[in-house]
């Protein structure tokens, strides 16, 4: 390869088909389905890369619904996470405040009664899989000592998680003033979540054996409230890929949902909130389980790991100076680029913008950066790699010595020498005469008075 361009570009391939373009969104490139979603709010992040898939409205502030109590779990799992074990020997009760404000309500429970002993484990099954309220204001009130003094914990904790659109008023999601998240934010307090021992483990169990105690003298089997986990109770929104995490229903949240997903070597997490709860026919409908289906089939159906630039592909000649024998050196990226990618859009659709420095002089060195690479798709940069030489290219003495001369030769540098040397020649000149007329006349003198004696 003789000569390259020093400025490399693809032409963008329009892409028509529905669900390829891009959606532009906080410097993330995401992508659009072709399908509705119900939800009028949703966010697909990739858990191996950590890259945003698809979002709508992940930054409006909705309603949670019960998706707060996952970060009430998160304040307990915190507390214990050095000693894990004692939440299976630790047994605490609720007082009547834990339930007073759950009254008439139609709050969701897993029938805990005032007073009756019941492990932080048992509690936090009941919290995930039940989306028991009651268990969420008993580890509220026995963890910060009050209900108030826990939510504060829960908001300070949302604050050092950047959860900037989040704001708790209670431990367990019914419908208060002044009680709000984003579909982001979850994702944020989710991720954070499931770093904490026992919290995927929990969420993700479909049933759950609650001990026997001295309200309840036989064990309790809870299930999970996500359907899409159960072949029996799921029907047609099972899906086998899916795990846990959370669901939430209110009038004012509609039907929230917060899912993981596993499938061929690429993991998933998926929060919806405000999906319809009935049909245009007044019928009871699980939009939310609908979308967390849809979405996850189309993301393993159309996105892989993809490379998109590989380390090895030759991409500019850049002009070297006093070069030894050449007058260029090749350059390739630095390090290889790859991304989860959208299958249906070829790769050759990615825009290619290389810049390399000017007036580059030898010697260079295999490894020196001149210049870089940067990716774009649909106007969003997906990334800027140096590029480097491929070769050594040595410096050329002679040709930098006759370089410079053939540089200098007709310069104004050049000129004003000459002038100046040609000022000097004709000054010493006339200094030379002059001394010459002096000596002459001083010997003629001397001569003359050497001739009177």
């Amino acid at each position: 390869m003789r000569k390259l361009s020093l400025l490399v570009s693809v032409v963008m391939v329009v892409v028509m088909a529905a669900g390829l373009m891009p959606v532009k969104a906080n410097a993330e490139l995401t992508f659009s389905p072709d399908f509705d979603i119900y939800s009028e709010a949703a966010f697909l992040v990739n858990l191996d890369t950590g890259e945003v898939i698809y979002e709508k409205n992940a930054d409006k502030q909705l309603v949670p619904a019960s998706l707060t109590k996952i970060m009430t779990a998160v304040i307990l799992l915190e507390k214990y996470e050095n000693d894990i074990a004692a939440l299976s020997t630790t047994y605490v009760s609720g007082t009547s405040a834990c339930f007073d404000e759950l009254y008439l309500t139609g709050a969701s429970t897993a029938d805990i009664r005032i007073g009756e002993k019941v492990s932080y484990k048992d509690l936090l099954y009941a919290l995930m899989l039940r989306s028991a309220c009651e268990a969420a204001n008993i580890i509220a009130y026995n963890v910060a000592g009050s209900l108030e003094g826990f939510v504060e914990m829960m908001n300070v904790k949302a604050e050092e998680l950047g959860c900037n659109d989040t704001h708790f008023t209670n431990s367990h999601g019914l419908f208060w003033e002044d009680h709000y998240t984003t579909a982001r934010d979850m994702a944020k307090i989710i991720e954070y979540a499931m770093s904490l021992p026992m919290f995927t483990e929990i969420s993700c169990s479909e049933s759950y054996t609650m001990e026997a105690t001295s309200f309840h003298k036989d064990p309790r089997v809870i299930h999970h409230t996500n359907y899409m986990m159960s072949k029996v109770n799921g029907g047609d929104y099972y899906y086998e890929y899916v795990k846990g995490i959370k669901t939430g229903t209110l009038d004012e949240a509609g039907r929230c949902l917060a899912t993981l997903a596993y499938k061929d070597g690429y993991s998933y997490m998926l929060i919806t909130l405000n999906a319809p709860q009935k049909d245009s026919n007044g019928n009871n409908v699980f939009y939310n389980f609908i979308d967390h289906k849809n979405i996850y089939e189309w993301a393993f159906a159309n996105f892989e790991y993809t490379t998109l630039l590989t380390s090895t592909e030759e991409k500019a000649e850049v002009p070297v100076a006093y070069g030894d024998g050449v007058d260029y050196v090749i350059v390739k990226p630095d390090e290889e680029f790859a991304r989860i990618w959208n299958t249906r859009i070829p790769v050759s659709s990615i825009h290619e913008i290389i810049n390399v420095e000017e007036n580059v002089v030898a010697p260079v060195r295999a490894g020196d950066k001149l210049g870089t690479i940067e990716l774009q798709y649909g106007g969003e940069t997906l990334t800027v790699v140096d590029l480097i030489a491929t070769t050594d290219v040595e410096r050329s003495q002679r040709t930098s010595l006759i370089t410079i001369a053939k540089s200098f030769i007709g310069s104004q540098r050049f000129y004003d020498a000459a002038k100046y040397s040609l000022g000097f020649f004709v000054a010493y000149t006339v200094l030379i005469i002059i001394l010459k007329i002096v000596v002459a006349k001083s010997n003629k003198k001397r001569s003359k008075m050497y001739g009177r004696r």
